[in-house]
């Protein structure tokens, strides 16, 4: 229960900083119903999917894994560059593969599903139980993700080898 209450603490500083309305009612009125709908709908998340435990988890790691998903997002862009800018000693060569899931837990499966779509040139198209169905617009990148590095990684983040 004391999640909801730095939610709340949280969600309710972050909409001040955005809105720059202090002083009229009414705005502030619709800011507190945001943050209070927000709250609601976090909290009935949170009773759904209980993942508590490997979300702490998870947040407590991820100081090593977001410089490295850093900088694999930077050599995608230029990979993607590359093929944008220099067609023809660069060719895309688009390919859709069903890979395999190392990552356990809801979290991190999606934290993994999302770490592929944020990385230009790949796009995750739908999660299954143990499978992840991916676009590549290169053969390349492709190659990088069934060798199983950003997997081990994001597996890595819930506790896992």
């Amino acid at each position: 229960m004391p999640y909801r209450y730095l939610l709340i603490i949280g969600l309710s500083i972050f909409w001040l900083l955005l809105s720059g309305y202090w002083t009229n009612p009414l705005i502030l009125g619709l800011g507190a119903a945001s943050v209070a709908l927000s709250t609601w709908i976090a909290m009935r998340i949170e009773k759904k999917y209980a993942f508590k435990d490997k979300g702490v988890s998870i947040l407590i790691r991820q100081h090593t894994f977001w410089p490295w998903l850093l900088l694999e997002i930077v050599k995608s862009n230029i990979a993607v560059l590359k093929c944008i800018w220099m067609p023809k000693t660069n060719p895309t060569s688009p390919i859709i593969r069903q890979l395999k899931m190392q990552p356990q837990s809801n979290i991190a499966r999606t934290l993994y599903a999302n770490a592929i779509t944020l990385t230009p040139g790949t796009v995750s198209i739908e999660v299954r139980d143990e499978e992840i169905l991916v676009y590549a617009l290169l053969e390349d990148a492709m190659k990088d993700l069934e060798d199983g590095e950003m997997g081990r990684r994001v597996h890595k983040l819930e506790g896992g080898n």
